[in-house]
């Protein structure tokens, strides 16, 4: 079996939805998801991906030029012409080495 020359890491995170519904007021609803994460992907200013802590920080700056949906499945109401979504944000929860 041929080995990788791939830095791949596990990120887990969660993302957390905030809106406002015409009937119920403000909302917020989370998702948690995870990508198998690694030096390959295009990020500018990266730091090495030698601990979590950089591997944290570089995933940050990534998902920061990503439209939401390219990071995780959207809500089934996100579209939803009633409902009113505002922004996202993004918390890392774990990070590791696979």
């Amino acid at each position: 079996m041929q080995q990788s020359n791939r830095n791949d890491w596990n990120v887990r995170f969660e993302v957390t939805f905030y809106g406002n519904d015409p009937n119920k007021g403000s909302f917020r609803e989370n998702k948690q998801d995870n990508i198998v994460f690694n030096d390959e992907f295009e990020i500018e200013n990266k730091l090495p991906f030698n601990n979590a802590t950089n591997v944290e920080i570089n995933f940050l700056i990534w998902v920061d030029t990503l439209p939401i949906e390219k990071l995780t499945k959207l809500l089934h109401d996100y579209n939803d012409p009633k409902k009113q979504y505002d922004k996202e944000s993004i918390e890392v929860l774990e990070v590791k080495k696979l």
